[in-house]
């Protein structure tokens, strides 16, 4: 009888240091899963924040060029000050790049937001107006551009982007500045 005993006690401890063991290896494959989970998620947010900047900001000062010889005194001004605040599932994964357009110096209508989400796109909308203004609004606007994957982002993407922005600000907004939309 004692063997017995010996023997389910030594298959209890046994059983104890497999599993012991199995949940080791199950937490060490986590930690690994979460690091290259999260030198993705860098990778990401290190190529937004350079590539689709710099992109954005080529097309930019291309637009901006042509605008400059155009009666209607516009152009494309980046802006800095909208922050995403606490990082949520779904939401983006960090600070957005945004724009407005400005008519002789004074802003123009809601400023245009691109972000990166936690999948990897690209969003682009129209966000509010600056938080100074009075009748700044907090939804989000459909600028009529499909989010795409952030590797596919390309020159012709923010070409195509701006566009859209410009043309869904100026169908919203008459293209002479207001006082109760400029920036203090």
């Amino acid at each position: 009888m004692s063997s017995a005993l010996e023997q389910q006690l030594d298959s209890i401890l046994n059983t104890r240091a497999q599993r012991r063991r199995q949940r080791e290896v199950e937490e060490a494959q986590s930690e690994s899963v979460i690091r290259a989970a999260r030198a993705e998620h860098e990778r990401r947010q290190q190529r937004f924040c350079a590539d689709v900047r710099s992109l954005l900001e080529q097309v930019v000062q291309q637009a901006n060029r042509h605008l400059a010889v155009r009666p209607e005194k516009c152009q494309f001004c980046a802006v800095s000050g909208y922050f995403t605040g606490c990082l949520h599932v779904g939401g983006p994964v960090c600070n957005p790049i945004a724009y407005e357009l400005r008519v002789d110096g004074q802003e123009l209508g809601e400023t245009l937001l691109i972000e990166l989400t936690n999948e990897g796109m690209v969003e682009a909308y129209l966000g509010p107006f600056r938080p100074s203004v009075g009748e700044a609004h907090t939804t989000r606007l459909d600028v009529g551009w499909q989010p795409i994957p952030l590797y596919m982002f390309d020159a012709r993407a923010a070409s195509e982007l701006l566009v859209r922005y410009f043309t869904a600000v100026t169908t919203r907004w008459p293209l002479a500045p207001q006082v109760h939309r400029s920036n203090p």
